[in-house]
């Protein structure tokens, strides 16, 4: 019951504030900074589409801002286009190098279309970036295990691991790395 009263609440609340978003870009579409807010508004009410559509409108008033690039690149991810995530995260990377979390996604990308080499190669530069990332580590550790190099990947997701206890798929793969491991 509680369930549906907070979802209904939510649906609501989402509505009211995509709804005040697209009243106020009628007044003022060449804002950047409202497309990005309604891009936001868009996800998490999971409407991917309408939210790839406002980050890109976004980005053709603000290039520059390597942040809304990563935001972009993270919503193709999630509907699974992989190759525009991939050439997304790619431009806010050379807006901004440094940005750990674009490299992070990057690496998620890899991991789920199965290029572990890349996968490796931008987990380990998102983790040079923030040590604490424990998606980056459980990146590396589940391309090292799909690699088969067992020892790599039990010390990555133990680091995971470290870093967030309750993580269940790091569990799942570090149990299935030591089990290869200790064959």
């Amino acid at each position: 019951m509680y369930d549906n009263l907070l979802r209904k609440f939510w649906d609501e609340k989402m509505e009211k504030t995509i709804n005040a978003l697209e009243d106020l870009l009628k007044k003022d579409e060449k804002n950047a900074e409202l497309w990005f807010k309604l891009g936001y508004a868009y996800f998490q009410d999971t409407n991917l589409d309408k939210a790839i559509e406002a980050y890109e409108k976004g980005l053709e008033l603000n290039p520059e801002d390597a942040i809304y690039w990563q935001n972009l690149g993270y919503i193709y991810y999630e509907s699974e286009k992989y190759e525009r995530a991939i050439a997304t995260l790619k431009k806010a990377i050379d807006l901004n190098p440094k940005l750990a979390i674009a490299w992070t996604e990057l690496s998620s990308v890899y991991v789920d279309i199965e290029n572990f080499d890349k996968a490796i190669k931008t987990s380990k530069r998102a983790i040079e970036l923030d040590s604490n990332d424990e998606i980056a580590w459980i990146n590396l550790g589940s391309a090292y295990y799909n690699k088969k190099e067992y020892v790599r990947a039990i010390h990555a997701l133990n680091t995971a691991l470290k870093l967030n206890p309750d993580s269940e798929f790091a569990k799942k793969i570090l149990k299935l790395a030591q089990a290869k491991h200790a064959k």
